[in-house]
């Protein structure tokens, strides 16, 4: 891929404390990510919560703030650094839920900011529930019978209708945060109204539980031509 030379200052959004679903190797990884930027040119400012990791040293980037990850904090340092991009991609789900309210607020845009490293778009089709059951159903991949919820209510009469056990997948929790499987009314409540409550848009999509079948499971890279390479499989 051709460097962008429009890119100059980039915002790398940090993944904050380490818990368990993610964190870990988004520290890693954004470290790397800020030293390849710097090996580029780019000026680097880095934002993340934690002092506890190596992201966080003072030579990782040319500005370090160890500040909390809310929207006000990242909008005052953008108005500040004027960054001309960010980099929500490394920060884990904090740094895409994050990328994504900044980006639909409009502030990015009204400041002339762009995210990079992958589009708002896409960041919707895989974490909005119902966006990406569509994009599946639109390339030919079948689909557990599933409905996106916003309420109990609607969750317990559709779960009905299809029968337990029931997947709970909260959008906007890739980590898998609030999510679980149901097997009775009870334990639907319970993991219905946690994940209802832990999602960035409200939503939860409730699907049938496939539990017993194999999984095979590729990691591939791909980019915009096309192009694609096979990671690993498990």
């Amino acid at each position: 891929m051709p460097k962008n030379p429009e890119i100059k200052k980039v915002l790398v959004i940090g993944s904050g404390p380490i818990i368990i679903g993610q964190a870990a190797e988004f520290d890693y990884a954004g470290t790397q990510a800020c030293r390849a930027l710097k090996e580029e040119g780019v000026e680097v400012v880095l934002v993340n919560s934690n002092p506890a990791t190596i992201m966080t040293d003072k030579d990782i980037a040319d500005e370090v703030y160890i500040e909390p990850l809310t929207i006000k904090v990242l909008e005052q340092i953008i108005l500040k650094e004027r960054p001309d991009s960010v980099l929500p991609t490394l920060g884990g789900q904090a740094g895409l839920n994050l990328g994504m309210e900044l980006a639909e607020s409009g502030f990015l845009a009204e400041h002339g900011v762009r995210l990079i490293g992958t589009t708002p778009l896409t960041i919707k089709k895989a974490e909005d529930r119902l966006a990406f059951k569509e994009t599946m159903e639109k390339i030919g991949e079948p689909c557990a019978p599933s409905l996106v919820v916003e309420n109990v209510e609607d969750g317990i009469a559709f779960t009905n209708t299809i029968g337990y056990p029931v997947v709970l997948r909260p959008a906007y929790t890739l980590g898998g945060s609030g999510g679980g499987i149901a097997n009775n009314e009870s334990e639907l409540i319970d993991i219905l109204s946690n994940g209802l409550r832990l999602s960035r848009v409200g939503q939860v999509l409730v699907e049938r539980c496939i539990a017993g079948w194999k999984e095979i499971e590729y990691e591939v890279m791909r980019d915009a031509a096309g192009n694609s390479s096979a990671v690993c499989n498990m």
